[in-house]
């Protein structure tokens, strides 16, 4: 590639920090904005104890926490743009089945997987930064960055509320 084609293809600071921040906000949305429908999911989905429908979010968290082993090596190897198309493909093939499924047992299994596939969008978020920036301009996207993720958990359960209220 020439350095004219380089230039051309390269984003601008403002899109490169919505685009990285809302590849992190994506695991926020994913835990919060279904807070809502917790109790209805648990009478659907006949869950005796009302304490393991939380199991829905841990079984997300451990997925996430897991998978991230995983991708941060993938990425090493095969480059960002892959791991990340294959773990946004595996999260949404995952939040699709869930809508769909008939037992709790079969729902915590998918988000599990759901939280594996996130997991991509965590890891190649932070790597591009890293690969991008360094020093006082990395810590600055990665603080805008950070402040559109811990914001989206304010607003992502009213999100889901008004889903509700819809659907």
């Amino acid at each position: 590639m020439t350095t004219s084609t380089v230039a051309a293809r390269a984003i601008s600071r403002p899109e490169f920090i919505g685009l990285v921040a809302g590849m992190m906000a994506l695991n926020s949305l994913a835990i919060d904005v279904m807070l809502p429908a917790l109790p209805y999911m648990g009478q659907d989905l006949g869950v005796a104890n009302e304490n393991e429908r939380q199991l829905v979010i841990a079984a997300y968290m451990v997925g996430f926490g897991v998978a991230q082993l995983a991708f941060g090596p993938l990425s090493d190897r095969f480059g960002r743009r892959g791991p990340l198309l294959a773990g946004i493909g595996i999260y949404v093939a995952a939040a699709f089945l869930a809508v769909l499924a008939p037992n709790f047992a079969l729902l915590l299994a998918l988000r599990l997987v759901q939280g594996m596939g996130a997991a991509a969008t965590r890891v190649v978020a932070t790597s591009v930064v890293r690969d991008r920036f360094s020093g006082r301009d990395m810590a600055q996207v990665m603080s805008l960055s950070f402040m559109v993720f811990m914001a989206l958990p304010v607003v992502a359960p009213g999100i889901g509320q008004l889903i509700l209220l819809v659907g």
